[in-house]
């Protein structure tokens, strides 16, 4: 429910009609209205300042005399609102707008001065401040006190619309003062002018609540600012002003405020200039930038009769009177002034002026090219069209442009002298960045002076080495750019992969030349920078240049390096291999991501051509074939695209002057780092959105997959068919078609796998693509760097630029693209441009049969003069020297600290790595296990079928044998009575000695009987036969002759350990049918 107006108060809409005394003051003499413009805020500057999204409610039959802090707390409550740190309440002054007149509504004093202000017009305006925009951002434009000293009442103007008619007080001259706040002046001469003050005037000079402004305007420039800086205002007052006859003005006030009225402004009026007489300027070559400026704005042809120190005289084409003069004013301004003026023009406009020279449009557009550097001539030209309406030619434009960026960044050779202050100025500002640079010392011809040239310089952020360290995989992309300036050199980068696939800088360094001893120092210096000892967990990506890889063989010895395989199919085709077939198949081929399909697409190189397939199998597989790269850095990048994007996102840097490309690289970094860390805090689940998207595609094609369960999150995966079945382990987290190890993410079958186990895919994914490890990377800010002005001074001599010898023609800024590369409407076209002829004879590039005795002729000038051919290998070996002598810490490793991502891709890597399983002997059947345990034990008897009795038997000399018996010894189940060549026999023989001695062992054995648990032997002579006799009857008896015992230590129980204390073994045979009953 609304609640209700104040009492007295009617409140009303703002498109409403309103009140009679707002049109007409004298129907409502002590009556205002003011309108409330609440629930907006202020926005915009300078005179483009407004209350926008605002809710205005207007009040009427307000008292003036009532007015005050708690009649405007009465209309704040109503509207819901109330002041306080936050919200504040301002009022606009009559006739002026939000730029010009607001002022404050705090105190009482404020109040009196809107009560004062009510003379003027009927309906004031006021505005809620909610979020207190205007004192921390405007605070300028907040007025204590109206800057107005005189006003006509609104009475006195109604009555003048009136026509004259109405009451004496209304007709009245009267003059209504502004004063300060809290200024009690009479203002009884509002409604009557013949009051006995007798004066329109209020005096103030007695006023004991009068503070010392007065002092302030009198004594303080208030055109310049706290910074000493002078603020640009357009003060273009008319003269007519000076000559109102209430002022009572003195002839010498009136020429000083006309002076000061006068004054040219440059920062203002330079862009157009109105010229008039009594404009003062500072100087006369003020006074000529103002006519140069003039002369382009109006199109004129204007001569300079007179242009000297002290004077400047001017005049326009014949038969135009226009003219100006300007000249030395000693007696009021002490400056320059237009003494003589005729500004009317009666001649032709002209569209060719001397005056608009480069060095004026490069002024006039320097803010256009501070906004956009990379703006063509095109947009510039119709830039100037649209301005002056002029077409200056491309040579005047190219030339403007060129000045303005002068202007910008400054000299380019004094940039060179700032590099060692601008490295302590990055070194203080962001601790832990590393910035070196060497010199070559170079003596000055036919003097002892030494100069110091750049030779080379390396810098790294902080942020961005934390950064890689804390959660980038350890893969570095290496690449080498040129720099598009007077002096040239090479740009050499160092590119990381960060959690969520995008670039990541982490170094780089500037050299003369790029060559073997410059990549290896660079890496070599990259290494020390990162405390890098063991290089067996890295991994780096170049495109295979020769300098390059034997730098990296000789800085990373253990590490794996890859190549990109577009540089590889260029030099394929180089050698003679074209083709779009030979092309798919070294695409094939660098794809395989297991040995089975490498195979396979080897054997295709081979049927479609011999020769390519001989250059492919010389490369070295481990740097561009999928199935042989190391799976620990969780990448199967096959191309240098990172380093590739990055050289094009800082291509506008590598355009500008030493000093400035270091800063907008600097910039470039600190903003992206920033704007990564909010990308990264607005991101939510595990994996972040780019893996995100890759496993979502990988989801679409896991439906054409049938998985069967093998158990312990084993999977068979058939995939299109029957060859094609690979086996999963989600434990281990291997697939065997190779991808979820190269690259971390699962792979499309092992997707397919989660689905039917009930997992969520997102949970395989490596860490090291998680939201957590995005966040650590871009966890370390940069911190901005001073001004130049500010860097500290460093003293060592002055760093001069590179010698560089010109070249003829106009510098390169493109790189020479292959003729495949090109593109016409999207599309390749070939045609003859960019390619190379080849000579017929001897197959050299560059020439063709009929220059080839002129190209032999040069080629042997070159070998005798010491010239390096194309197909050797230039190299600068005294770049070595410019390598800091660091020793790395082997404890600060990254690969043995606990916070860094190669420490964690270890511990990642060793808690799913697979093991070898041994398989044990097949165990002992349970059901002879249950059976021996449910037996009695008793005392184990003596057979061949344990190993201690086939021991025992071989001493005594009999066995299991069939041969080598006589007819006489022969016993058992076999036959007697054959030789000892052909003695065979089913049952157990036992080979003995003659009669007597085994009728001996028979007694003895049978003496023993009661002790060795064992039956002795009675023998027969008369038959031959050993007659068993006294064989032990008790249980356990019965359990060895089936199963045995072979005396061993194994892990089962020996059963037998207590059977003569359990059972009387050899005292009473037991019947075998009780033995059953137990």
């Amino acid at each position: 429910m609304e609640p209700p107006p104040p009492p007295g108060i009617r409140v009303r809409l703002w498109m409403d009609d309103p009140p009679a005394y707002v049109t007409d003051p004298l129907l409502g003499p002590n009556l205002f209205s003011v309108e409330v413009s609440h629930q907006g805020s202020f926005f915009g500057f300078g005179a483009n300042l407004e209350y926008l999204n605002d809710s205005i409610s207007v009040f009427d039959n307000l008292l003036i005399d009532e007015w005050s802090n708690a009649k405007v707390d009465e209309i704040l409550s109503y509207l819901e609102c109330r002041r306080d740190e936050k919200v504040h309440v301002y009022w606009m002054y009559p006739g002026k707008s939000l730029y010009e007149g607001l002022m404050p509504l705090v105190t009482e004093a404020h109040c009196i001065e809107m009560r004062r202000a009510t003379a003027l017009d009927k309906s004031l305006a006021i505005f809620v401040d909610h979020s207190n925009w205007v004192r921390i951002i405007r605070s300028d434009i907040i007025l204590t006190r109206p800057a107005f000293a005189v006003h006509e009442p609104v009475a006195a103007r109604q009555a003048r619309t009136d026509g004259g008619q109405g009451s004496v007080a209304a007709q009245s001259t009267s003059i209504v003062v502004a004063h300060e706040p809290g200024e009690e002046c009479d203002q009884s001469h509002v409604a009557d002018s013949d009051s006995s003050s007798g004066s329109d005037w209020c005096d103030s000079d007695y006023d004991a609540h009068a503070g010392d402004d007065d002092l302030f305007l009198d004594n303080v420039d208030i055109d310049v600012n706290d910074n000493n800086e002078r603020i640009p205002i357009d003060d273009n007052e008319d003269e007519a002003a000076l000559d109102d006859t209430d002022l009572n003005l003195q002839q010498g006030e009136r020429d000083l405020l006309l002076a000061k009225m006068n004054a040219f402004n440059p920062e203002v009026d330079m862009d157009r200039p109105i010229l008039k007489r009594g404009l003062q300027f500072a100087n006369i070559e003020e006074a000529r930038q103002a006519l140069n400026a003039y002369i382009v704005r109006e199109r004129v042809k204007i001569r300079r009769i007179k242009n000297d120190r002290t004077r400047l005289h001017a005049v326009c084409d014949v038969g135009c009177p226009w003219y100006m003069r300007v000249g030395f004013d000693l007696r009021r301004s002490g400056g320059f002034v237009i003494t003589q003026y005729e500004g009317n023009h009666r001649c032709e406009k002209v569209y060719e002026m001397r005056v608009l020279t480069a060095a004026f449009l490069a002024k006039q557009f320097i803010q256009e090219f501070r906004d956009n550097q990379k703006m063509d001539l095109t947009t510039f030209a119709t830039k100037v069209q649209r301005e002056y309406h002029i077409l200056p030619d491309r040579w005047k434009l190219g030339r403007a442009r060129k000045a303005a960026l002068l202007e910008i960044h400054g000299n380019e050779e004094a940039q060179f002298a700032q590099l060692r202050e601008y490295g302590e100025e990055l070194k203080r500002s962001n601790p832990g960045s590393t910035f070196l640079l060497s010199t070559n010392k170079v003596p000055v011809p036919g003097t002892d002076e030494v100069k110091e040239h750049l030779a080379t310089m390396y810098w790294s952020y902080d942020a961005c080495k934390r950064g890689f360290l804390a959660g980038c995989r350890p893969l570095i992309c290496v690449d080498g750019c040129h720099i598009k300036t007077r002096y040239k050199g090479v740009l050499l980068t160092d590119v990381a992969i960060d959690p969520n696939d995008c670039i990541f800088p982490i170094a780089m360094g500037m050299v003369e030349v790029e060559c073997k001893s410059a990549w290896e120092w660079f890496l070599q210096t990259l290494k020390d920078d990162l405390n890098i000892t063991n290089t067996s967990h890295w991994t780096i990506m170049s495109d295979r240049q020769k300098g390059l890889i034997l730098a990296v063989e000789k800085v990373f010895p253990e590490a794996e390096h890859r190549f990109c395989v577009r540089h590889l199919i260029q030099n394929f085709q180089k050698a003679g291999h074209r083709g779009e077939t030979l092309k798919n198949n070294l695409w094939a081929i660098a794809r395989s991501t297991s040995i089975p399909k490498w195979e396979k697409s080897m054997e295709k190189m081979n049927a479609d051509s011999k020769e390519a397939y001989m250059w492919v199998e010389a490369l070295d597989p481990k740097s561009w074939i999928k199935a042989f790269f190391s799976d620990f850095c969780k990448c199967d990048m096959l191309l240098n695209n990172h380093s590739e994007v990055f050289n094009s996102y800082i291509l506008p840097c590598r355009e500008n002057p030493v000093l400035s490309m270091l800063e907008m690289l600097f910039y470039k970094a600190m903003n992206r780092n920033l704007s990564k860390q909010r990308d990264g805090a607005k991101w939510h689940g595990r994996i972040c959105p780019k893996i995100k998207k890759k496993l979502d595609k990988l989801e679409e094609w896991s439906l054409n997959c049938i998985v069967s369960p093998g158990g312990d999150h084993k999977f068979s995966v058939l995939a299109h068919e029957l060859e094609r079945s690979y086996c999963v382990n989600l434990s281990l987290k291997t697939c065997d078609c190779n991808r979820w190890q190269l690259t971390g993410i699962p792979c499309h079958h092992a997707i397919a796998c989660c689905r039917l186990d009930r997992m969520t895919p997102d949970n395989l994914v490596h860490p090291c693509y998680t939201v957590e490890a995005y966040n650590r990377a871009y966890g370390f800010n940069l911190a901005p760097l001073r001004g130049r002005i500010f860097w500290p001074k460093v003293n060592a001599p002055p760093v001069l630029p590179p010698l560089f010898t010109k070249v003829m023609g106009r510098p390169k800024k493109n790189r020479r693209k292959a003729p495949e590369e090109k593109l016409v409407k999207g599309k390749i076209v070939f045609t003859k441009a960019g390619g190379q002829i080849h000579c017929s004879i001897c197959g050299r590039p560059g020439h063709n049969k009929k220059g080839h005795m002129k190209f032999m002729q040069s080629l042997a000038e070159d070998q005798q003069n010491g010239i390096i051919g194309e197909d050797q290998d230039f190299d600068m070996p005294e770049i070595l020297q410019n390598l800091f002598p660091q020793t790395p810490d082997e404890r600060l490793d990254p690969s043995v600290r606990h916070d860094h991502m190669v420490y964690m891709m270890r511990q990642e890597a060793a808690a799913h790595a697979p093991f070898d399983v041994v398989q044990e002997p097949l165990p002992e059947s349970q059901f002879v296990v249950a059976a021996r345990e449910s037996m009695p034990q008793g005392a184990a008897r003596m057979t061949t079928a344990t190993t201690e009795g086939r021991a025992r038997m071989a001493d005594s000399g009999r066995g299991r044998g069939r041969a080598g018996r006589s007819a006489e010894t022969a016993r058992g189940r076999g036959r007697a009575g054959i030789s000892a060549e052909t003695a065979r026999g089913r049952g157990r023989g036992r080979t003995l000695g003659p009669a007597k001695s085994t009728r001996n062992v028979g007694k003895k054995r049978a003496a023993d009987a009661s002790t060795s648990g064992t039956a002795g032997q009675n023998d027969d002579a008369a038959t031959g036969n050993i007659q068993r006799t006294g064989y032990r009857t008790g249980p356990g008896s019965v359990y060895y002759m089936l199963f045995g015992d072979d005396r061993q230590p194994s892990s089962v129980p020996d059963l037998n350990d207590q059977c003569n204390e359990d059972m009387n073994i050899g005292e009473e045979p037991l019947d075998f049918n009780n033995f059953l009953s137990l």
